[in-house]
Order: C-alpha cells, then structure tokens, then sequence
C-alpha cells in the first residue's frame, strides 16, 4: 500500500475549492436548463451540456487561482496544514508516498536524529532532479490529473487514489527510469546528492556539513532501491475507482 501523507478525514489542498466550483456550476447549469425549458427556450440541451462541459475542462488551466484561493483561505483561517496537492509538491508527495521504504532503508540516522518529516526534505530533493531529467511538462502532467479526480463527483481525492490512474503511473515511471539511469554514474549520484542537500540546506537553512545532508554512499543505495520499489508500489495501486 502507498504510504499516505496525512492521517485526517480530508486533506488539505485546491481540490476543495475545485470540488466547490464544480457544486455551483452544477446548480448553476441545472437552473438553467429548467429556465430554459419553463420559458419555452430555443437553445439546445445538447448546447447547454457542451457548455458546461467547457467549463469543467477549464479547471486545470485556472489551477493556479484554484491553489490561490486555498492558501487564502488557509492564511484567513490560521490554518498550518502542508498542502501536499501544491503544484511546487505534488511530484515529491507522489515520490515519497511510492518509495518511503528506500528512505528508511537508505538514510536510517537521519531519520533518527531528525524524525520522519526529514523525508518531505529528501522527497523534495529528489524532485527536484526528476524534474530537471524528465518531460518538462511532467509536473504540469500530474496537475492536470490532481485537478480531474477533484472535479469528478464521489471520488475522495488521495494518494491511492491518484496512483491508480495511469497518467500518474506513467509520469511517476519516467522519474524511476531517471533514478535508475543515475545509480551507476559516480557523476550523476554526486549531482543527485547535491540537489537534494540544497534543498535541505534551503528548507531547513542548515550551513556546511550536518546530519540532515546525504552522502554519495548513501545517495548511490537509495538510487538502487528507490526504482524498484516505485515500481512494486505502481504494479500494486490498482485501477481507478470511477
């Protein structure tokens, strides 16, 4: 099972608002139509449905006023929750939730000195690289799927629920043949640890050498583990649930 990055009943994140949208442009289009019909209106029910239609596609264009409106929502609520779902985190939450066992396995001292949150750290290094060595559009790629099952009526929108589409698959697979590509390259394992040690100098604005940064040794056995078990993790997510 993949491995979820929040225990409460929702998580936080756009999708709320894009759920909300949908709900109003719902009642919006259904009063229209009885108006319509109650007035004796010429214009098409065929018409009416392909207009409304146009407006649900264009929900993962406007993602970026969608992610505006729940950090607003979230700074006027005193609300700290992470937004896992951000367009700058979506890749490294669908990263860690495939691969948080390489992690442990690989960086176990971190991870003891420092706690689990020290993985969101490494998770966003690691993004940072697939970014860097795959589809420029990969991230735009996961967006638009995020934003799809958050529009889509009775579907919670979770991790386990994104991995099962395979467009998320398929994005997430391009970063494991990346990971994989990298583990025997002594070069690129040295570029690997260096992104993800900038992040977490950035992240956590640690100067020079401390236990929160990796190693190439350590980077080298995470690269080795990180491509298999993203692919276990995938073979295992199953079909979407529509």
């Amino acid at each position: 099972m993949p491995h979820e990055i929040a225990t409460p009943e929702e998580l936080p994140g756009p999708h709320h608002c894009i759920g909300t949208t949908r709900t109003v442009i719902d009642i919006f289009f259904r009063s229209l139509r009885a108006r319509c019909v109650a007035h004796g209106g010429s214009l098409p029910q065929a018409e009416l449905e392909d207009l409304c239609s146009q407006f649900m596609d264009s929900f993962a264009c406007g993602f970026d006023l969608f992610e505006l409106r729940h950090d607003r929502c979230m700074k006027a609520s005193l609300g700290a929750s992470a937004t896992p779902f951000a367009r700058e985190r979506i890749l490294a939450t669908l990263l860690r939730a495939c691969a948080e066992k390489s992690a442990s396995a690989a960086f176990p001292l971190q991870i003891q000195r420092l706690g689990t949150d020290w993985i969101d750290d490494l998770f966003e290094g690691m993004a940072s690289y697939a970014r860097h060595r795959t589809d420029a559009n990969l991230v735009e790629r996961l967006v638009n799927a995020y934003v799809d099952i958050a529009s889509t009526p009775n579907i919670k929108v979770t991790v386990a629920e994104l991995l099962k589409r395979q467009d998320v698959k398929d994005a997430l697979l391009e970063c494991a043949r990346a990971f994989e590509k990298a583990a025997p390259s002594a070069t690129i394992v040295s570029e690997v640890c260096r992104r993800v040690n900038d992040s977490i100098a950035e992240r956590r604005n640690a100067v020079g050498a401390q236990v929160c940064k990796i190693t190439d040794k350590e980077a080298c056995e995470f690269l080795f583990l990180l491509p298999q078990e993203i692919g276990v993790t995938l073979t295992n997510a199953g079909a979407p649930g529509r």
